[in-house]
Order: C-alpha cells, then structure tokens, then sequence
C-alpha cells in the first residue's frame, strides 16, 4: 500500500536518503527540517500523512515538542508517529511520546520501509 509519509529530521543527509528509499518504495514523501516546519507542513496539507517519522534531537522545536503540539491538535493527534531516535533515554521516553514504535538511530532500512509502511 503506497502511502504519504511525513519525514521530520534535522540532518540533510539522513533526510534525503530516508526520503530516496521510500519514494523508491512507491510512497509520497513530505520532508520538514524540525518540529516547528512540521507543524506549518501539516496546517498546509489538504490531505494529511498516513505516518510521520519523527527525529527527536532537533534545532528549533525538537522531537518531544513537536509531539506534544501535535496530540494536543485534534486534526493531527490521530497521525501515527514511528519515532527515529539515537537518544540515550529513548526507552524512558516512550510513555510520553506514545508512538507507535521506535527505531534506534543508525536506523535499519528494512526496519524503516516495514514501519513506514504498517
């Protein structure tokens, strides 16, 4: 199933190369740089994401932000989020994020198309 993934990450390089793997999976990709164009991105779409893969360490308005911004809004807070992290305390953050999983930083390509994809 092709789906619109929203790709929230801060660094150009693992941004492009996230979105040149599912864009050659067949899936629509919106990219924003930190939370903060995230949130902007999500109040211009007609159509909002299927998933949105969140970093978490971000300039500007960073991962934790941004998730809470986006459940407190009724129009996004039913957006899944798979959460792409290194942070060390992931584990510990996992109750206030509430995604529906997590990916651990240096993230495993198949491990990504299947979330992006569930």
């Amino acid at each position: 199933m092709k789906r619109c993934i929203l790709v929230v990450e801060d660094d150009f390089y693992i941004r492009e190369s996230i979105r040149e793997v599912l864009e050659e999976e067949g899936h629509t990709v919106v990219c924003a740089e930190h939370g903060a164009q995230a949130l902007a991105a999500l109040e211009a779409m007609k159509t909002y994401p299927d998933v949105i893969l969140l970093d978490l360490m971000m300039p500007v308005k960073d991962g934790l932000q941004f998730r809470a911004e986006q459940r407190a809004d009724a129009r996004f807070a039913h957006i899944p989020v798979v959460v792409m992290s290194a942070d060390p305390q992931l584990d510990s953050r996992r109750e206030v994020l509430a995604a529906r999983s997590y990916l651990r930083k240096p993230v495993d390509i198949d491990l990504l198309i299947a979330a992006a994809a569930a």
